[in-house]
C-alpha cells in the first residue's frame, strides 16, 4: 500500500531539497519510489510533472549509476593527482616531491625497525663492480609490523594505486662512503624475463629519507637536472616508465655517497601488473579524491563566536521535546544496539540558517583561502546512544568546504571523528560544544565508526563551495 503521510523528516528532506532549487521532477520521482501515493506527493508539493513519471529518471538511481559506470570503466589518466605535492613533471619525466610525508615519531620508529634487520643490498643483474652498490637492506614489508602496514597502505592510497600493484617495502641504510652508483628502477629487457615474468615491468617509485644527512647522500638525476637533500620525512616519487611502457632512461638517478653521518629511507615499487584476480584497476582514486585541495592538513580546530554558541544552544533546549525522525538516504547512519533510533533532528528557521552561513562564512575562507558560496546549512542532528557514522565523503558539487559545530553532548567517553588528512593519515578529533571543525568534506573520508557510548551527541552541518 502506498504511503499517504510524510512525517517531519520527509516533510524536512522535501523543503531542504525545495529550497535548495533541486529538479522537481526529480523530487516527484524520488517520492514515489520511496513509496508515497501519487495524489500525497502532489499536495504535499503542490506540483506535478508534465511528462509521464516513466519518462523521469530517479536522481539516486542515476547517481549509482554513474557511480558503478565510473568503478567499472578503465581511468584514462596518464598522470596523478598528489595534494601538497611539488609537481616537478616535464616533457621529459612524471616526477613529484612532498615534504613531512611521514613525521618525526614515525622517522625514527622506521630507523629502529630497519637496524635490526639488515642485509647486503643486492642488484637485479650482475655487476661486477662490487662498489657499484654499497648500502644494507630491510625487507620492511616481510615484517608483521603494525605501523609498516599503516604506511603502506597510505603510500598506496595517497598514490591512488591498487595495493595488488605493490612490492613490498624495503628500507635502506648508508653509512659514511656508501652509494648506489647511477642507475635506473625499471628491469633491462634482459631482467624482465626473470624480474618481470608474473608482475611486470616497475613503474612507480616511493622513497622517503627517514633522517636528516649532515653531508653527502643526495638522491641525485643527471639527466634532469634535480637533486634532493635527506631531509627527514620527505617524499620523492616519479615515474619510471614512457606513457608507452617503455624505461624512461631520463629517470637514471645517483644515490651520492654518504660523507657525514647516515642514511635511511624505505622505498616502495610498483608494477604494471598486480598480484590478484579479478584484476583491479591500477588507478583507484575516485572522482572526490581528484578534487584540489585548498588546505594542507585539510582540516582545522576553531571556536564558533560565543553569541552564535549562546543562540544556537538556547534553541536547542526549547526544542528538543520535538525531535523529529531524520531520514538519510544511502543508510550512513545506523544502529546496532537495542534501540534502532539512530538519529533525529531539530530543525532550525531559515534566519538561524542564514545566520550560522554568515558568521561562518569569513570564519571558512580565511582559513581555505578561497572566496565561498553558502549550499546548505541543515538542522541540529541528535544521535542516540549506539549511533555509528559510516566512514564516507560528502557529495563533492556542493560540500566542498564544510564545517561541523557541536552544540551539545551527553557522553559517557569521547566520540572521535575520524578523518582522513590529505596525505591520507587517519586521525581521531574530540569537539567540545562551541568548538567548529572546518573540513574538506568532499575530499576526505570520515566518519564516526565507533558506537556512541552515551545519551545524545547534537551537531550541525554547514556547507559550502568555492566560487567560481
Amino acid at each position: 500500500m502506498s504511503k499517504t503521510h510524510f512525517n517531519p523528516s520527509w516533510k524536512n528532506w522535501l523543503r531542504t531539497n525545495l529550497a535548495a532549487g533541486h529538479n522537481k521532477d526529480g523530487l516527484f520521482k524520488i517520492l514515489i519510489d520511496e513509496g508515497f501515493d501519487y495524489q500525497a506527493v502532489k499536495g504535499e508539493m503542490g506540483y506535478e510533472p508534465s511528462i509521464p513519471l516513466v519518462l523521469i529518471a530517479n536522481p539516486l538511481h542515476a547517481r549509482q549509476q554513474a557511480g558503478k559506470a565510473r568503478a567499472q570503466s578503465k581511468p584514462v589518466q596518464d598522470k596523478i593527482f598528489l595534494p601538497n605535492a611539488n609537481n616537478l613533471c616535464s616533457d621529459l619525466v612524471e616526477m613529484y616531491a612532498v615534504e613531512d610525508f611521514l613525521n618525526e615519531e614515525e622517522c625514527c620508529r622506521l630507523v629502529e625497525l630497519i637496524k635490526g634487520k639488515l642485509q647486503p643490498s643486492r642488484l637485479s643483474s650482475e655487476e661486477s663492480d662490487r662498489s657499484f652498490r654499497t648500502s644494507s637492506t630491510c625487507y620492511l614489508g616481510n615484517m608483521d609490523d603494525p605501523l609498516v602496514a599503516r604506511i603502506d597502505q597510505q603510500i598506496c592510497a595517497y598514490l591512488g594505486i591498487d595495493a595488488a600493484y605493490g612490492e613490498v617495502i624495503q628500507g635502506q641504510h648508508y653509512q659514511v662512503g656508501q652509494e648506489f652508483k647511477p642507475h635506473t628502477d625499471y628491469f633491462e629487457a634482459h631482467e624482465l624475463p626473470v624480474h618481470g615474468a608474473q608482475r611486470g615491468q616497475r613503474s612507480y617509485t616511493f622513497m622517503i629519507y627517514l633522517n636528516d644527512v649532515q653531508d653527502g647522500g643526495e638522491t641525485v638525476f643527471p639527466r634532469l637536472g634535480e637533486r634532493f637533500s635527506p631531509r627527514r620525512g620527505k617524499a620523492v616519487i616519479w615515474n619510471s616508465l614512457k606513457k608507452d611502457g617503455s624505461g624512461n632512461y631520463h629517470t637514471l638517478h645517483h644515490a651520492k655517497p654518504v660523507l657525514s653521518g647516515e642514511k635511511v629511507i624505505i622505498t616502495k615499487w610498483f608494477r604494471v601488473k598486480a598480484t590478484e584476480k579479478p584484476t583491479p584497476e591500477m588507478f583507484c582514486k575516485d572522482a572526490n579524491q581528484l578534487i584540489p585541495n585548498y588546505t594542507r592538513t585539510g582540516f582545522a580546530r576553531l571556536l564558533l563566536p560565543r553569541d552564535l554558541f549562546e543562540e544556537l544552544r538556547a534553541f536547542y533546549q526549547a526544542n528538543l521535546d520535538n525531535l523529529q525522525e531524520e531520514h538519510v538516504p544511502g543508510n550512513f547512519i545506523v544502529n546496532q544496539g537495542p534501540v534502532t533510533r539512530s538519529s533525529s533532528l531539530v530543525s532550525l528557521t531559515d534566519a538561524l540558517r542564514t545566520k550560522v552561513h554568515d558568521k561562518l562564512k569569513p570564519l571558512l575562507e580565511q582559513w581555505c583561502g578561497k572566496p565561498l558560496a553558502p549550499t546548505y546549512v541543515y538542522g541540529i542532528r541528535v544521535y542516540h546512544h549506539g549511533a555509528m557514522l559510516k566512514l564516507h565523503r560528502d557529495r563533492l558539487d556542493t560540500h566542498i568546504i564544510s564545517a561541523i559545530i557541536n552544540v551539545d553532548q551527553q557522553v559517557n567517553e569521547d566520540w572521535p571523528l575520524e578523518i582522513e588528512d590529505n596525505y591520507c593519515r587517519l586521525h581521531q578529533l574530540v569537539l567540545k560544544p562551541g568548538e567548529i571543525l572546518c573540513y574538506e568534506g568532499a575530499r576526505l573520508r570520515h566518519g564516526r565508526p565507533q558506537p556512541l557510548n552515551g545519551t545524545r551527541y547534537a551537531n550541525i552541518f554547514c556547507h559550502f563551495q568555492p566560487e567560481g
